[in-house]
C-alpha cells in the first residue's frame, strides 16, 4: 500500500482524531444545542397554549359582553315601558283632577250667579 501512497498509520490516527473530534462535538455542541432547541420549543409551546387560553377568554368575554349589553337594554326598556305608563297614569290622574277641579269652580262660580240673581231681583 506504500507503492500507492497509502499511509495506514496515518489513515488510522486519522480515524481516532476524527472519532475523538466527534466524541467532543457531541459532548460540548450538540447535546446542549439540542437542549436549547428542545426548552426554545417548549416555551414556544408554552406560549402558544397561553395565546389560545388567552384567545378563548377573549371570546368568551365578547359573549359575555354581548349578554351584558343585550340584558342592559331589555332593563332600558322595561323601565322606559313602566315610565311611560306611570307618567301616562299620573297624566291620567291630573287630568282629572283638573276637570273635577274646573267642575267645582263652575258649579260654585255658576251658584254664586245663581245667589247674585236672586239678591239682585230682591
Amino acid at each position: 500500500m506504500e507503492k500507492l501512497g497509502i499511509d495506514l498509520k496515518l489513515i488510522a490516527v486519522q480515524i481516532i482524531n476524527f472519532g475523538l473530534l466527534l466524541f467532543i462535538l457531541k459532548r460540548v455542541l450538540y447535546k446542549p444545542i439540542l437542549e436549547i432547541i428542545k426548552k426554545r420549543k417548549e416555551e414556544l409551546e408554552g406560549i402558544e397554549k397561553t395565546k389560545e387560553d388567552i384567545e378563548k377568554a377573549k371570546s368568551n368575554l365578547v359573549v359575555e359582553e354581548k349578554k351584558i349589553l343585550t340584558d342592559a337594554q331589555n332593563q332600558k326598556e322595561e323601565i322606559l315601558k313602566n315610565a311611560r305608563r306611570d307618567a301616562e297614569a299620573e297624566k291620567r290622574r291630573i287630568i282629572e283632577k283638573a276637570n273635577r277641579e274646573s267642575k267645582e269652580i263652575i258649579q260654585g262660580t255658576k251658584r254664586q250667579v245663581e245667589r247674585d240673581r236672586r239678591n239682585a231681583s230682591k
